[in-house]
């Protein structure tokens, strides 16, 4: 009997379909699970379980060795040997690191993570690991953008904050103005205080007579010299500060408006329904106020940070490190706004109140409008007054420079030339 012929290359046809199905199943599930890939991940969580194991290990073989041992001191005693200890935590720690391109560093007695694999980030972020600030890289506790000993050429970086402009050759660029952000994207300037070039004092300018100008009065709690004690600098706001209004709540903002005309006369805008406009109309007691809650309004207070009023003292400690890169802090014409200002400041716009960080030729050292624009309040005293800096865009640079001191009473509000900055104090 013949056999039917023809229904064998249709069933062929359909099996080598199916075929072609599956196998592009099989490779998208491939490149979906990638066996190698995972292995590595896999490898990778071991070793991380591995030295966090091996650091606490370390941690309490030296607190049986010595019940004194601070494990917060252990990145300068027992890691790199500069203080008691002989460094040879650090050389095991280096070498078992080597085994993932040495992405893992100890700092300050804390597996600290140094690489830049976004998955591997996501999942230290949630077993609770440190991750190293970096560019777009938010602190997670007070550390330094190389992770180092906080020095003025190694400025501290708070938690909640990133480094915008550290680049790739860090500390190198530590005199031009590192600044750091905030998730809100408010702005600081670090000022950094070497003790000799730049030393953390006050000095005579122009304006109210500096013998007459005395306290500097900062956040409870805050003790103005322990800043430069513990980390070599300070910080300050890279702008004069705006009104934010944000839910129902006014708050500081120092960061660039997202419409540079925005200005208001908030004297007859008490309802505030604008977002990043100029902070003036404002009196010492809420300018203080203002400036205190916002690491508040931030919430920063789950950080390591205050906020507050500038203090005098970091006014002309700021000026002395701007004069010492050749900016003239006591004729102000060519840098601030001013209705005498000179190239390169006499832009469009100059002679009149404009919102901070209008323009690019009105910054030194990466702060904005330190020079001109309006006066802001400090925490200092003159008399029965506190003390205003900067000059005023309706004055002369010469006359009112980026140095000079003026005064209020502490309860005058009714000048359209008046506003704040904001010093940012890490504990």
């Amino acid at each position: 009997m013949k056999r039917k012929k023809g229904i064998s290359l249709i069933v062929l046809v359909i099996t080598i379909i199916v075929i072609i199905i599956l196998a592009g199943a099989v490779i998208l599930s491939l490149a979906n699970n990638n066996p190698i890939e995972s292995a590595n991940e896999a490898t990778f969580k071991s070793n991380v379980a591995g030295y966090n194991s091996e650091l606490a290990m370390a941690i309490t073989n030296e607190y049986l060795k010595d019940n004194s041992f601070d494990s917060a001191t252990f990145y300068v005693d027992v890691w790199d040997g500069t203080g008691t200890g002989d460094g040879t935590i650090k050389e095991y720690i280096t070498s078992m690191s080597e085994v993932d391109g040495a992405k893992f560093e100890i700092q300050k007695s804390k597996l600290v993570y140094v690489g830049t694999n976004q998955i591997e980030k996501d999942y230290l972020t949630e077993m609770g690991i440190t991750i190293i600030l970096g560019v777009n890289v938010i602190a997670v506790e007070n550390t330094t953008v190389n992770g180092k000993a906080a020095t003025y050429q190694n400025p501290i970086v708070p938690t909640g904050f990133k480094a915008i402009n550290d680049g790739t050759v860090w500390p190198t660029n530590w005199n031009e103005g590192l600044v750091i952000e905030d998730v809100s994207g408010n702005q600081f300037v670090w000022v950094p205080v070497d003790g000799t070039n730049v030393t953390y004092t006050k000095w005579c300018t122009t304006g109210s007579t500096y013998a007459d100008t005395t306290d500097d009065t900062l956040p409870s709690g805050m003790i103005e010299i322990n800043q430069i004690n513990s980390y070599g600098g300070f910080y300050i706001a890279r702008y004069e500060s705006m009104f934010d209004y944000n839910g129902g709540n006014i708050r500081v903002a120092s960061k660039v408006s997202t419409n540079k005309t925005d200005l208001t006369d908030w004297s007859s805008t008490r309802n505030a329904t604008y977002n990043g406009y100029l902070w003036n109309y404002i009196n010492y007691i809420d300018a203080k106020s203002y400036s205190e809650n916002m690491a508040a309004s931030y919430s920063y207070d789950a950080l390591k940070v205050k906020s507050g009023l500038v203090t005098g003292t970091q006014w002309d400690t700021a000026m002395k490190w701007i004069q010492n890169a050749s900016i003239s802090v006591t004729d102000s014409r060519t840098w601030g706004n001013y209705n005498n200002s000179i190239d390169p400041a006499n832009v469009s716009g100059y002679g009149s109140i404009q919102v901070s960080g209008f323009s690019e030729n009105w910054k030194a050292k990466n702060i904005y409008d330190l020079s001109g624009n309006i006066w802001e309040w400090t925490n200092e005293i003159y008399s029965s007054y506190r003390v205003n800096r900067g000059g005023y865009y309706h004055y002369s640079g010469s006359t009112y420079p980026a140095a000079c001191r003026e005064n209020n009473h502490i309860t005058d509000a009714n000048y359209y030339g008046v506003g704040f900055r904001v010093g940012l104090y890490v504990l």
